[in-house]
């Protein structure tokens, strides 16, 4: 009999044990438990766990569902999924079930033939509000958006909208029937599975003209064509362009828990906070200027972005290509940063003990150029960072897996440092210069120009933070991302070719 993720005492924590993330004299937290080779695809490109246990009822649907469900549905079809993979490839998404409570084959699906030789770059869990004992998977290839239904093992749903290629699919942690799906023609769509797809545009209209636009995804709206068929329908859409949207490709996205928020990031260095609508009854909701946007906490593109509390986020960056003295032939690569920061303006928007207005709207302060955060940490990240997840464990700490090309380091976002802030000049009497002197020194050329010092403080950045590193055995340089599971108690790796299962190690 196959062994489970269940089995063994090196999987389910005692009590009294303290976990991994907590205790700094743990220096291998984690011990390989299966490795899964992929050699009939040509290779992996992203991987979503199943995100949800046994206590996550209470939090979804604001508890709509306990009365129906926590008799024992719930807790089998928690048994049944548990450490089930989702994992993109070239032309097909690949589903990994990893519980022997009842075992499953795996299940391979191709995208359809128009989308061949295109390769799954972004994956999701879902749960339909109707059905919420039959998860679903929201998949992406190119442009569209697909839905399968592992349980009955096909597509039962298909949706288009995006000019251009999706880059990410976030699913809302507490209302897991929206989605988000962020893409390269610059904007974000927010979608609502309880919804069937429209079949004629829902454009609101231009005036002076009284019919509705059909100005497409380049503007946010929906074309001439049907939006798709099955399930799933876009109920909103943050544009792009130069008005307070993104002037670039958006890379990831991030709801907030509790309010109707959603945070962005890209290739143009923003990072930006929108208020959305997903209610049905007001047709397709656009909105082009968020309640909060800034491109000046990173140099270089923002690849992630998460939610860490009501409003405090995470973000981390590519390494920044910087010019030295701004000297043109003399370029180098910064590395680039892991940034927590404060959304000032939160309380603002919503204040304490209020109703939510029906209408956010802020001023050109807020969507161009926000100044209302404040930076708590900035930390280095190697320049041969390809993923980074982060996660929240059953006892509320958020953990950080950044995964290079042979390991993955795992950090407790509570052991961040604050910024090294660069302390005043003392106060001094200046000597008096000799200008006369100082002119005859003066050159014109720059042949003898000092050499560059090295820098031995970097002010504005943290000290590197404690962090617990898991090595891969084989993984020569083809580790392609990495998650968290089950907790914190559960690692999965993902090679080119090779999924790792690794389990908690305890003392």
């Amino acid at each position: 009999m196959e062994e489970s993720l269940y089995d063994s005492d090196q999987v389910v924590a005692d009590d009294s044990d303290t976990p991994w993330f907590q205790d700094p004299a743990r220096s291998k937290p984690f011990t390989l438990f299966k490795t899964v080779d992929l050699d009939f695809v040509e290779e992996c490109y992203c991987t979503a766990l199943f995100p949800w246990s046994e206590q996550s009822l209470g939090a979804l649907w604001y508890g709509e569902k306990d009365k129906e469900l926590q008799d024992g549905p719930w807790t089998q079809m928690i048994s049944d999924w548990s450490g089930a993979l989702a994992i993109g490839t070239l032309d097909s998404l690949l589903v990994i079930p990893l519980s022997a409570s009842r075992p499953r084959k795996g299940l391979s699906v191709s995208v359809p033939k128009q989308e061949q030789n295109t390769p799954v770059m972004a994956v999701g869990w879902a749960l339909p509000f109707e059905a919420p004992l039959e998860p679903l998977i929201v998949f992406s290839a190119g442009s569209i958006i697909y839905i399968l239904n592992p349980v009955k093992g096909e597509i039962i749903g298909h949706l288009r909208g995006h000019g251009g290629p999706i880059t990410s699919v976030v699913i809302h942690p507490t209302h897991p029937y929206l989605f988000c799906t962020t893409s390269r023609d610059f904007t974000t769509r927010i979608y609502d599975l309880t919804l069937s797809p429209q079949q004629s545009p829902d454009n609101p209209c231009w005036p002076p003209s009284k019919v509705s636009s059909l100005g497409g995804a380049p503007h946010g709206l929906q074309a001439s064509e049907p939006e798709g068929m099955g399930v799933g329908r876009c109920v909103s859409v943050l544009c792009g362009g130069p008005s307070g949207g993104h002037e670039a490709a958006v890379l990831s996205a991030a709801f907030h828990p509790t309010h109707p928020l959603i945070a962005t990031c890209g290739l143009d260095r923003a990072v930006k906070i929108w208020n959305f609508s997903a209610s049905p009854s007001n047709g397709l909701a656009r909105e082009d200027k968020p309640l909060f946007s800034s491109s000046r906490i990173h140099k270089a593109r923002v690849i992630s972005v998460s939610w860490l509390s009501t409003d405090t986020l995470i973000t981390h960056s590519a390494p920044a290509l910087m010019r030295r003295r701004g000297r043109k032939d003399d370029i180098y690569y910064e590395d680039g940063t892991m940034t927590i920061f404060r959304w000032i303006g939160f309380d603002r928007f919503f204040p304490a003990g209020q109703e939510i207005g029906r209408v956010l709207r802020g001023c050109s302060s807020d969507y161009h150029e926000s100044s209302s955060f404040t930076l708590i940490s900035t930390s280095s990240l190697p320049q041969q960072t390809r993923h980074v997840h982060v996660t929240q464990t059953f006892t509320g700490d958020y953990i950080l897996a950044l995964s290079l090309p042979d390991s993955v380091r795992l950090y407790n976002v509570a052991n961040f440092h604050p910024r090294v802030i660069a302390p005043d000049p003392p106060e001094r009497d200046l000597p008096e210069r000799d200008i006369e002197s100082e002119f005859k020194n003066v050159r014109l050329d720059d042949e003898e120009e000092e050499e560059d010092q090295p820098i031995t403080t970097f002010f504005g950045k943290s000290p590197e933070p404690q962090r617990w590193e898991v090595l891969v055995p084989g993984a020569q340089g083809s580790l392609q991302a990495s998650v968290l599971g089950f907790g914190g108690q559960l690692l999965v790796t993902l090679e080119k070719r090779r999924v790792c299962i690794w389990r908690e190690m305890l003392r």
